[in-house]
């Protein structure tokens, strides 16, 4: 049997810009319907990022490319772990080269998605999108929403991640190469600033889109009731007209009979 379309999920797929308005028509439909919960979690679906958009759009083309992605993660994270246990180097090597095709392949569906769509495709755009590919080796939450293709934003590239060179043994350090700890605590704390400051300015852009949503559900609310006020007034308008032509009639009838 056929999994039953998810209205929700197939808003995800439309072009960027038409994603509020279809969100914001779909939750009117579901509260007309008498299903407040549907529409209240459908009016706070949030509009994904051009970066995220372009990766919902590739997950949804290619989906057999999304699965060899996510295998060259798995056998990177078993490479990682070999690493450690024994040393091999190979092995990273061999899966970091086969992440790296696949991610490259990906952005380059992901570029000509976005020209398709009116988009950009900038240096920076694309780094957003391949670090978001990247992560997915080691974000769990991340990969279901990219394969299911309903990522809001960009996800960040953390971990091993290009473990090309990496190696168990530590480089000697000399005198002339001291640890810079003052200058790691400088660079921790300015990055955790820029965090706060990132998280907050999703919480208010989130709390924007859910109040646009709002407002647009009560200017259809606004509209459809003067429409109706307008029809009641032009049907009363229409009555009057024809109480005064029969009122005009009799009173004619009237002035014959005298």
């Amino acid at each position: 049997m056929a999994k039953p379309a998810d209205p929700a999920s197939d808003l995800y797929a439309l072009p960027l810009d038409e994603f509020t308005p279809a969100r914001n028509e779909l939750a009117k439909k579901l509260a007309a319907g008498g299903d407040k919960a549907a529409a209240g979690a459908v009016r706070a679906l949030r509009k994904p990022s051009v970066p995220a958009w372009a990766v919902n759009q590739v997950a949804r083309s290619d989906p057999k490319g999304i699965a060899a992605l996510f295998d060259t993660g798995k056998q990177l994270h078993a490479a990682q772990q070999k690493l450690i246990r024994s040393g091999d180097t190979d092995a990273v090597k061999e899966a970091t080269t086969a992440e790296r095709a696949a991610v490259r392949a990906l952005v380059t569906e992901a570029k000509s998605i976005l020209t398709e769509g009116g988009h950009t495709p900038n240096e920076a755009t694309l780094e957003r999108i391949a670090d978001t590919f990247y992560a997915t080796a080691v974000d769990d939450e991340g990969r279901e929403l990219v394969r299911t293709g309903m990522l809001t934003k960009e996800l960040k590239r953390v971990g091993f991640g290009d473990v090309g060179g990496l190696s168990v043994v530590p480089a000697a350090r000399t005198a002339q190469t001291p640890k810079p700890k003052a200058q790691s605590a400088r660079l921790e704390k300015e990055a955790q600033k820029l965090r706060a400051a990132a998280e907050e300015a999703e919480e208010a852009a989130a709390q924007a889109e859910a109040r646009e949503s709002d407002l647009a559900t009560a200017a259809d609310d606004a509209r459809a009731k003067a429409d109706a006020a307008k029809e009641k007034a032009r049907f009363a308008r229409r009555s009057a007209s024809e109480a005064r032509r029969d009122s005009d009639r009799a009173a004619r009838r009237l002035d014959r009979t005298r």
